[in-house]
């Protein structure tokens, strides 16, 4: 019995003992065999010289994360040093192009990745790969360059993306799969009529109410990412990531999520890594007909010691994502449910008293003054400004020291607070100083710091349910009736 697909030997009419194949062997991807000899059409070379430069900038550049964040400290200090000129330019450009001022003239602390400066950022990058593209073609036809095709340049830029989008992919499902990324809604969401949310608000709370669903989701982007670490199934991860990350840019586009860009950018990463092997993926899934990829995953490197410096840098990056990652996310995951089980007095929804004016941490970044002060039990806080809006808010208690630090949105630096609760219902905040600089002989300080003036703020306990539906409803096989509140 013969298998369908399988290189089955036949016996010759003419020489019974003679075992002749019924197919001819496909070359392995990545050999020297796979790669074919064609030469690149024009177009081709320009397609590929604009596209060379937007994805090295994606990974060596981007404004949302590069390749470098792998490594810890050095990495972000290199990642700083490169942004530095694009960074700058991109002000230059929002301020003497589109002569805009403010806040969105300036690179700023945000959990946006879609601030102005962002989209100037990703426009630049555009530009320089569009520009750079044309006039690498220019030099090119000048030089009577013989060069027919850039398939050593193509497999460098194949191999740093994929790690690229592994890297991703990983990172981002994990945060799923320990669900920290979308956790249970809390008191401040559950207390805010629905309308008064913001579409990722709303989307951000749904999955988070299903924590099953998110490690499921999350799980499907770490297995897109684990196949792209590997070379005989990163086709397959990059078709797969591919899939995952359409549903990301559909959630992000259509609840306005604000991490719009960087998640574009890396669907068009994946599909730029399984590009090359569209005309194979067609014939086997269209005519059915045996193929293999062609694209090679790995630079070819004639030389022992580069081909053992690739497999040495995809270990580490397997090591650092499947191992050393998932280590620190089961420590904080324990530390969340050591907090669960022993939440802080402070957990609950507290209202600022007018007979103290906001300071500090408790001035929203539009500088509204904020008014109410909402705790989870996770330690996770939001703030309310005073035009009603939520801010997700820094939030983290020092049993110990019996302080707490506060920070509205992240921005700037936490406010130290020593709290005291005079009863269950009644909290003081007493700011505290921060800890005095190290002193630096070689740049001591112009003038003194001035002195210290504590504020002192006074917030009340507002009621909140002791149960909610929407947390206690769960799952049901059987339903009687369809509930529509």
């Amino acid at each position: 019995m013969e298998l369908p697909g399988i290189n089955t030997p036949a016996q010759s009419v003419d020489a019974p003992n003679t075992l002749v194949p019924t197919e001819v062997p496909t070359p392995v991807c990545g050999s020297a065999d796979a790669t074919p000899s064609a030469p690149w059409s024009a177009a081709t070379r320009i397609a590929f010289r604009i596209a060379f430069l937007y994805f090295f900038c994606f990974v060596f550049l981007g404004a949302n994360g590069t390749l470098l964040g792998v490594f810890p400290v050095v990495g972000g200090w290199i990642q700083d040093k490169l942004n530095w000129p694009l960074n700058h330019l991109s002000e230059f450009v929002g301020q003497h192009v589109f002569h805009l001022t403010g806040i969105a003239a300036h690179w700023h602390p945000s959990e946006s990745g879609d601030t102005t400066m962002n989209w100037i950022h990703d426009g630049l990058v555009l530009t320089f790969a569009l520009a750079g593209g044309i006039l690498w073609t220019i030099l090119s036809r000048i030089r009577n360059n013989p060069r027919t095709d850039y398939r050593t340049l193509h497999a460098w830029l194949r191999f740093f993306l994929r790690l690229t989008c592994a890297m991703f992919m990983i990172g981002y499902g994990l945060a799923k799969v320990f669900p920290f990324q979308m956790p249970p809604p809390s008191v401040a969401v559950l207390t805010e009529p629905a309308g008064n949310m913001a579409p990722m608000t709303f989307l951000w709370n749904l999955i988070g109410l299903s924590p099953v669903y998110e490690i499921i989701c999350g799980s499907c982007e770490v297995l897109g990412g684990i196949l792209l670490l590997y070379r005989r199934t990163a086709l397959a991860g990059a078709l797969f990531s591919t899939f995952v990350v359409t549903n990301v840019v559909l959630y992000n586009f259509c609840y306005d999520v604000p991490v719009k860009l960087f998640a574009a950018n890396l669907l068009l990463g994946c599909i730029f890594l399984a590009l090359p092997d569209a005309v194979s993926l067609c014939r086997y899934f269209w005519s059915h007909k045996l193929t293999a990829p062609t694209a090679p995953w790995v630079p070819p490197i004639s030389r022992r010691a580069g081909r053992i410096a690739i497999l040495v840098t995809e270990i580490v990056f397997a090591v650092a994502f499947l191992v050393v990652r998932p280590i620190f996310m089961t420590i904080g995951w324990h530390q969340l449910q050591v907090a669960l089980r022993t939440p802080s007095p402070l957990v609950g929804a507290w209202h600022l008293d007018a007979a103290h004016p906001a300071s500090g941490a408790f001035i929203a970044p539009t500088g509204l003054p904020v008014t109410d002060l909402y705790v989870a039990p996770s330690n996770r806080a939001y703030t309310r400004s005073s035009d009603g809006q939520l801010w997700l808010s820094g939030f983290g208690p020092d049993s110990k020291k019996h302080t707490v630090q506060i920070s509205c949105y992240f921005i700037g630096g936490p406010t130290n607070y020593a709290w005291q609760l005079s009863d269950p219902n009644h909290l003081v905040l007493t700011s505290v100083p921060p800890d005095p600089p190290k002193a630096d002989p070689k740049h001591p300080p112009v003038k003194p710091a001035a002195p210290f003036t504590p504020a002192v703020l006074t917030l009340t306990r507002t009621p909140t349910p002791d149960h909610y539906p929407l947390l206690e409803r769960g799952f049901h096989f059987i339903s009687e009736w369809r509930y529509e509140r």
